[in-house]
């Protein structure tokens, strides 16, 4: 399964499968994928935004909300490992 798929498949498994993905979702996760933001950062992601959402996600997967945990747990990911990194040195 592609990045793409398998983080839109995540999302609607959540979702229990009755709810269709839009354009603007395809193209976050695009540019997740573009970034080279691992597939585990993206969906412990959609882990906390389903959390945040009441643990389900009814009409609309908020996308801007789904953007900004990314964003969030992928700095904190690049800190973590920056200093790890370091660490080693």
């Amino acid at each position: 399964m592609s990045y793409v798929s398998n983080i839109a498949q995540t999302v609607m498994v959540h979702a229990g499968e009755k709810m269709l993905l839009g354009p603007e979702f395809y193209a976050a996760i695009a540019e997740c994928e573009k970034s080279d933001i691992p597939a585990a950062i993206v969906l412990i992601s959609i882990d906390e935004v389903c959390m945040l959402e009441s643990k389900t996600v009814r009409d609309d997967f908020p996308v801007e909300v789904f953007q900004s945990i990314v964003m969030r747990n992928f700095t904190t990911w690049l800190a973590n490992t920056a200093e790890a990194v370091g660490q080693r040195n």
